[in-house]
């Protein structure tokens, strides 16, 4: 069974997703309360986020070789990242020490690296092969749904990863918490990488701390 899949993103008017002030505090909240099982991430983002708030990575330890304890009733989402080209080998632990989530499950692709799959197992992160050269997303989320009983997964990804989601027909929702700025000439707008147009209908709109939060449901193709 496939889970429910949500798109979500702060944005600015004119849907950037960069060079306006994203109310970082406010978008979690938002996040939080759709109570998903799993958060899905793509490597670059999942790198990036390293990159913006450390200046340097801190070393492996004994510990990061070690699947974290999960207490009864923990209700933390999984963290899924895709990253089927070793993007974030030597860098996973920096993630997994945050917290934020249970653990963090990897899903790569049959051209994987051996030697990127065996610092996963060294490890102990639970990853899921799904795909010939790339992630193949729809048997990667039905996996999810059987091993780990995810039935609802949310990504506030980058615009390439929404965009393969949509254009595979997997998304169910789109979550949107527009700022009250526009851009301009410089705006990077989230659906950028789609290459084909998506038809929405307008669920919900409601006022959240000055934002207009936007939930709307993707019409599939029959």
């Amino acid at each position: 069974m496939l889970p429910k899949v949500v798109v979500y993103n702060s944005v600015s008017l004119d849907g950037s997703i960069k060079d306006f002030d994203v109310d970082i505090a406010l978008h979690y909240e938002v996040l939080g309360q759709m109570g998903a099982e799993a958060l899905l991430a793509g490597s670059n983002t999942a790198k990036t986020g390293i990159e913006l708030f450390m200046k340097t990575v801190p070393p492996e330890e004994p510990s990061d070789y070690t699947k974290p304890q999960v207490e009864d009733g923990d209700e933390r989402p999984l963290w899924v990242i895709a990253d089927s080209r070793g993007v974030m080998q030597g860098l996973m632990h920096v993630h997994r020490r945050s917290g934020y989530a249970k653990d963090i499950v990897v899903l790569v692709s049959n051209s994987t690296p051996k030697d990127y799959l065996d610092y996963l197992k060294a490890r102990n992160y639970d990853y899921i092969i799904a795909g010939t050269n790339h992630v193949d997303y729809k048997a990667a989320l039905e996996e999810l749904n059987r091993r780990f009983g995810i039935e609802a997964i949310v990504t506030d990804s980058g615009g390439v990863l929404a965009a393969v989601l949509l254009e595979q027909g997997l998304v169910d929702e789109v979550q949107l918490l527009v700022a009250p700025q526009i851009v301009g000439k410089k705006a990077v707008n989230l659906f950028r990488s789609l290459n084909q147009p998506a038809k929405l209908e307008l669920m919900k709109a409601g006022n959240i701390k000055g934002h207009a939060l936007l939930v709307f449901r993707v019409l599939k193709k029959a």
